[in-house]
Order: structure tokens, then sequence, then C-alpha cells
């Protein structure tokens, strides 16, 4: 990737790349978060086992712990503006897949789009942070804002779509915004750009994984990825099971918790920047999701209020995660190690989890083992949150050894 002179993304040229890349946002979480509702009706038509239906939703996770790391020489071997359109048409390709019956397509479909959202995941952030770098604060946020509302929408919208069309066109309705932004990114292609060249070996020796302060932010980033992959892919029919609340109502109250991931994600930039110390921040989010699976173990009945209470945390607990890549830094060499870390420790967390939750409830039928299990990470969060959000950085905890 080239240097280029920052954007404004109140300018013409600026406002025009920007939404093209926004276009690419809305595709990043809606067609995950859209099986999470239709997940009982999907086990029926294929008659898979809540272990096998764990390990469906975990797929686009295991992509993003595998893949995400093979994305920026992707980027250096087609140019980014190519590596982004690539991906976006093998997520097309996989929605395509996705629709067609069969279990192996079902599996096979979702592992495409996995891969394919995991590429743009590292890509998109990279183009920001090339085209905005004055002004990356707030097009960070608009891109946040996006990507969780989009996530929302996959929740909210899904059983009524299915309602009227059927669970397999409510699926593939995500392609119509993929059809959109590669059309709106077919005109980004004219300027394609290699994106930049590896740092130096001794840079790239910088060691992170026998770094303390490395496993507080990763352990945080997984954990709090892990609770929103897990309410996701089993609130609908944990609430179903338990209150007999409907798959509509289920999708609704995840499309809730996430306008207020989405208000969090608003309100904790502000609060994170004006502080160099975050630990009553990672701690207190992690707190508010704590209050809110206890409250889902014994207070079912009132799940809706739970889950706004959880959005509040998660919100907050995202928007920390992926800043504590650049504040626990010293140097770019750093954050690109810090983060390929926590990504890899964290989404791969985020795939299993699921997949135990289904093995889990496979044996014993019973959700409160599975709420207890979050209860427990959600204290491991609580921990890496605030030992995380100490103001130093990896060079500062390996000098104080």
């Amino acid at each position: 990737m080239t240097q280029t002179e920052s954007l404004s993304p109140s300018s013409g040229a600026g406002l025009r790349t920007l939404l093209a890349i926004l276009m690419v946002t809305l595709n990043l979480r809606g067609a995950i978060t859209c099986v999470g509702p239709l997940l009982e009706e999907i086990q029926g038509a294929y008659g898979l086992s809540a272990t096998a239906a764990g390990l469906l939703t975990s797929l686009p996770l295991f992509a993003f712990a595998c893949v995400s790391p093979y994305a920026a020489a992707l980027a250096r071997k087609t140019g980014i503006e190519l590596a982004v359109f690539l991906s976006l048409l093998l997520f097309i390709c996989g929605l395509g897949v996705r629709y067609l019956p069969g279990t192996l397509n079902l599996y096979l479909g979702t592992a495409l789009i996995g891969t394919g959202i995991a590429v743009n995941n590292v890509l998109v952030p990279g183009l920001l942070r090339r085209d905005f770098s004055q002004h990356l604060a707030i097009v960070t946020a608009i891109f946040t804002m996006v990507m969780v509302t989009a996530g929302g929408l996959g929740s909210g919208v899904t059983i009524p779509l299915a309602e009227r069309w059927g669970w397999r066109i409510s699926l593939l309705a995500w392609i119509v915004p993929a059809i959109l932004g590669i059309s709106v990114w077919m005109t980004r292609l004219g300027k394609n750009s290699s994106a930049p060249a590896p740092p130096p070996a001794s840079a790239r020796r910088i060691s992170v994984w026998n770094n303390g302060l490395a496993w507080h932010v990763s352990l945080f980033m997984a954990t709090q990825s892990t609770a929103f992959y897990v309410l996701i892919a089993w609130l609908p029919r944990m609430l179903s099971d338990l209150e007999g609340i409907t798959a509509a109502e289920s999708g609704w109250i995840l499309f809730v918790y996430q306008i207020f991931v989405l208000l969090s994600v608003m309100v904790i930039p502000v609060l994170v920047h004006r502080s160099a110390d975050q630990r009553w921040i990672g701690a207190g989010c992690s707190i508010l999701m704590m209050i809110s699976f206890a409250g889902l173990l014994f207070d079912t009945h009132h799940a809706m209020f739970w889950m706004i209470i959880m959005g509040l945390g998660a919100g907050g607990s995202l928007v920390l995660a992926l800043t504590l890549f650049g504040l626990r830094a010293s140097t770019a060499a750093e954050s690109v190690a810090l983060s390929g870390m926590a990504q890899s420790v964290g989404y791969m967390m985020a795939a299993l989890t699921p997949i135990l939750v289904g093995y889990i409830y496979d044996k014993t039928h019973l959700w409160s083992l599975p709420l207890w299990l979050m209860l427990g990470l959600s204290l491991i969060q609580m921990g890496s949150g605030y030992f995380a959000g100490r103001p130093l950085t990896i060079s500062d905890s390996v000098a104080l050894r």
C-alpha cells in the first residue's frame, strides 16, 4: 500500500472513498449473525446435533483465526483493492453454495463466507489507516457502527424473511448487500495499490507469546468475542427451551442487544482516550456482562433486560479490545504482533466455545451448565481486562521483569 495524503471524510474524494469502504463493511457480520435465529430450523432440516450446529456457527471464526494472518500477504501479491474485491467475490460464492441443498454445501458455503470475511476484517481497517490517517478516530467509529448495525440486522430481520420466503432465502438475502458492495468496489480497482512490505526480520522477532501483558490483552479479546458468538449461536434456542420464546422474538432480542452494543461503541471511546489507564473500563464492562449472564441463569423471564445490560458491557469491551492493540504497543511492529496474537487466540476460543456449549447441551439437555461456563469466562474477562488496562506497553512490561 503506498503512502497517500490523508483524505477528509467530508471532502468529495474522501466521502466517495469512505462510502465504498462502508459498503464492504456491510458484509462483515450479517451473513454470520443471521444463522443463530435459524439454527433450530437448520438442525431440523439436516438432522444436525447441537454439537454439529455449534460447529456450523464456529466455522467462520476458525477462518478468522487461521486465514487472517495471510491477508497482508495476499494484498502484497495482488494489490489491496483487488484483494478486497476477490474476498467479496469469494463471499458471494459462499452465499450461493450455502443456499444449495445438502449438508456438505451448508458447511462448505459457510467456510467460504468466513474466509472472505476474514481477509476483509484485516484489509478494511488497513484502508482506513491508509486513506484517513488524520481522521482515524471518526472513521473507525463509523466503521464499527456500520459493522455492529449490520450484525444486528442479521439477527433482527432473519426470522421475518424466513417466515415469508423460507429459511434458505433468508440466508441468501445477504447476497443483496454483497452484490451492491462488489459493484461499488469495482470502481476502486483502477486505484489498486500494493500493501506495505513486511517489517524487517529484526522487528518480526518481537516475541509477544511469552509476554504477560500480551496474554492479558489476548484473553480479554478472546473472552469478549466468545460471549458475543455464543449468544449469537445459542440464545434463540436457549430462550425457546427455557421460556417458550419464539425464534422471531429471540431475533429481535438479539437485535435490541446489538443496538445497545452500538450505543456503548459510541460512548466508550471517549472514556478510553481521556485516560491512559483503562483498568476500570475493562473490569466494569466485564462486570456488566457477568451480571447479564447471571440474570439469564437465574431470571430468564426478563431476558430482554439482561441483554440490554449485556449490550452495554459487550460494546465497551469490543471497543477496548480493538483499541488495546495500539495502546499497549510502543511501536508499529509491536502493534502488529500483538494484534496477530490477540485475534488468533481470540477467534480460536470464540470458535471452539459454541461447539463446547452444543456438546454440553447434547449430553445434559440443560442450559444451566453453559451459562455457568460463561459466568466463569466473564470472571476471566474481568481480570484480564483489569490487567490489560494498565498504562504499560509490551516493552515496559518486559523491562519491569
